[in-house]
This record gives C-alpha cells, structure tokens and sequence, in this order.
C-alpha cells in the first residue's frame, strides 16, 4: 500500500469509528470502489483531467445520493478535489484491513499444493485464531502445485511454511553449510 492510500483509509476508518459505522461506510466505499473498477466509461470519466472537478462531483452526488452514505460521497469528493480519485480501490482495499484490525478480524493466506476441504481450512483457521487471539479468522485459500504438497500460511508479512518444497529448501540450505 502506498502512503497515501494509508494515510486516507486511517482518515475515514477514524471517522467511521467515530460515527460506529464501519460496516456502513466499507458496504458503501466497497459499493463506489465495484462500479469504479466495472465501469471503465465511469472511471475515464473521473480520471479525466479534462472533466471540471466539479462537474465530476455533481455527477457523483446526482448518482449516488440516497444510495451511499453522505460521508462516503464527501469522501470522493475530497479525493476528486485531490485528484487522488485513481487511489480508490487502494484506499479501499486498506480500510478493510483496517476495519478488520479493529474488530480483531485475523485474514490469513492459506496456500495448498491441493485443495482442502472445509473440514482442513476450518482447523488451520482455528489454530491461527487461537495463535493471535483474534475474534474471528477470513481464509483466503489458493492453490500451488509447486509446493509438492503442504501448505504455506501467510499472514501480513510473516509466512509459515510447512510444505514439501519448504522442507526441502530448508534441508538444502542445511546440507550446503
């Protein structure tokens, strides 16, 4: 993530905390972010530095006022008055991170050789759960044939690596010395 992008999610997750309405600000920034990713003709239009800011603010809260929070359309509109709109799906991404922080939600990566059933990525959540002392974990679970087999837990910037080709790497690495 980059400094802005941080510095402006830690901004709106202050207010959205401030006003106990996180979950409303991430569905409606979660909401803006979707169409501004979908909708190439509606992004080029925001990102246009052609497009007078304020015109491009009009459109904005013509559109989407009543359908998303006051709060989230000032919020663009304070990134349009930026020109920090092209930031969005960043800010995004990190206010969820930040949201989750603050509700003590763990997200981890776990990366198989194979896929794995619920039953698997339940225990592995639980055991990272207990670990952090989080409420509650989301799994994101993908597949990489060239572990051989194991799996490798991400989580932030620390991995856990339990996988064959992790094993063998160690072991290598181990046997050169």
């Amino acid at each position: 993530m980059s400094l802005v992008e941080n510095r402006y999610a830690e901004a709106l997750i202050d207010i959205a905390a401030e006003k106990a309405s996180i979950d409303a600000f991430m569905r409606d920034l979660g909401a803006f972010a979707e169409i501004y990713g979908h909708e190439p003709g509606f992004k080029d239009f925001l990102l246009n530095p052609q497009n007078e800011t304020r015109i491009k603010k009009l459109v904005v809260k013509n559109a989407f006022n009543g359908r998303i929070e006051s709060d989230i359309i000032s919020f663009v509109s304070l990134l349009l008055d930026k020109s920090r709109i092209k930031y969005l799906p960043g800010i995004y991404e990190e206010f969820v991170k930040l949201a989750d922080e603050r509700r003590s939600i763990l997200n981890i990566n776990i990366i198989s050789a194979t896929p794995l059933d619920e039953r698997q990525i339940a225990t592995i959540a639980e055991k990272y759960r207990k670990l952090y002392k989080a409420a509650s974990v989301k799994a994101q679970v993908k597949i990489a044939a060239n572990l051989i087999g194991g799996v490798r837990v991400v989580i932030g910037d620390k991995v856990t690596d339990a996988s064959v080709k992790g094993r063998l790497m160690e072991l290598q690495q181990l046997l050169m010395k």
